[in-house]
């Protein structure tokens, strides 16, 4: 019975804790909050026998205001964004836009917290309308708000949450163009740091590739230095390590040094020695450029692609001694002559002069009286031979 107990309770231990009933205080605050919702309804129902009535939308938005925080204090959560939620919807119907996107992310804040991922990101997106509604000026911080609600997925929901990060940055700065006629604010170029960050913590190294461009744009825009040597850095080493074409890196690389400041920068430094030595297969130069300082201070992924890059310096020794390997079938010499055409003419014009030795002997000796026509005959018929 004692080695039973114990091992039940571990299990025992494991299991959630039971829910707490809600207290004294927090049921009398409940119950606040629910006569402030009946009075909010009450203000846009009609009364029966009213003539001279109007709804007051604004007051009753401010009553649900008030039963969302009384929900919120006494723990309620999901009461608390429905309050939320009405407060916001009618702050919208009266043009109260910045009311509206406040109670709206107070309800999305709720939301996330109450264990409800999806009806956060819904949220969100209507924070993200409700920006919008304001002024254009504020679509950096519209953005942000879809950022919140892809971070509200991520866990739990990781494939939709790729889909909300590369949404967000699509608003801002749409594909193929640049920030420089965006409103994006002073902290635009967050949003695009946030998405690129996640990429890379989940091994989307494409989709951090493909919002490089639009994330050098807007660091550019809004004169983030520091960042930005580090992303040209990154860009090249995803580059490489997706594709393994040194030739497109380097390329790459020359449209940085159009940025004037880049080119006193370690990173350029460190960017220019790593392309060099991936495309130079210079395994001596790749080890020493793994060693800069600058790849410390880069995302963990891009770290771990740099000290895997490797290179097999013998390629181009290979590639070379190539032509001087006899092949089988002509030989050494043959091989020499298909690379220089002036040595396979010299070649030729030796060749017409060699002489076998038994042959030259042959022709040396003094034929007999009776066979001089026809021994002068072949040896002309030798030498004719030869020369073919």
């Amino acid at each position: 019975n004692a080695s039973a107990s114990r091992a039940a309770a571990p299990a025992a231990a494991a299991a959630p804790a039971a829910k707490r009933p809600p207290t004294t205080l927090q049921l009398k605050s409940k119950a606040d909050a629910e006569g402030l919702k009946a009075e909010a309804e009450k203000l846009m129902v009609k009364p029966r026998f009213s003539v001279f009535w109007e709804p007051n939308f604004t007051k009753a938005a401010q009553l649900y205001d008030k039963a969302a925080n009384k929900y919120q204090g006494a723990g309620f959560l999901k009461e608390a964004v429905d309050m939320f939620v009405e407060a916001a919807a009618l702050d919208s119907r009266e043009q109260y836009h910045g009311k509206a996107q406040a109670h709206y992310a107070k309800a999305a804040d709720l939301a996330a917290k109450d264990g409800d991922p999806h009806r956060a990101c819904q949220l969100y997106h209507q924070v993200f309308e409700s920006y919008l509604e304001l002024d254009a000026d504020h679509l950096g911080r519209a953005c942000a708000a879809l950022i919140k609600g892809a971070q509200a997925l991520q866990v739990a929901h990781p494939d939709e949450a790729a889909v909300e990060y590369m949404g967000a940055c699509d608003q801002l700065v749409r594909p193929g163009s640049t920030a420089d006629l965006q409103p994006i604010g002073a902290t635009g170029h967050e949003i695009y740091q946030e998405a690129t960050e996640w990429y890379l913590s989940t091994g989307r190294y494409k989709d951090a590739l493909d919002i490089s461009d639009r994330l050098i744009s807007c660091l550019k825009k809004n004169n983030v230095r520091a960042s930005l040597a580090k992303t040209y850095l990154s860009v090249v080493v995803l580059q490489l390590h997706l594709s393994g074409d040194a030739i497109a890196a380097h390329q790459t690389f020359m449209n940085h040094l159009s940025d004037g400041e880049y080119l006193m920068t370690q990173e350029c430094k460190a960017e220019e020695e790593l392309v060099i030595a991936m495309k130079s297969n210079d395994a001596k130069g790749l080890a020493e450029v793994k060693e800069s300082s600058c790849f410390r201070f880069l995302n963990r992924a891009v770290k771990d692609m740099v000290s895997k890059f490797e290179v097999n310096d013998d390629e181009l020794a290979d590639e070379d001694d190539s032509a001087l390997v006899d092949d089988g079938e002509g030989g050494l010499e043959e091989d020499l002559c298909a690379e220089d055409p002036n040595l396979a003419l010299q070649t030729r014009w030796d060749a017409m002069n060699l002489r076998d030795p038994g042959v030259e002997t042959a022709a040396r000796s003094t034929p007999s009286a009776g066979g001089d026509a026809s021994g002068a005959g072949a040896g002309e018929e030798d030498e004719e031979e030869d020369l073919c």
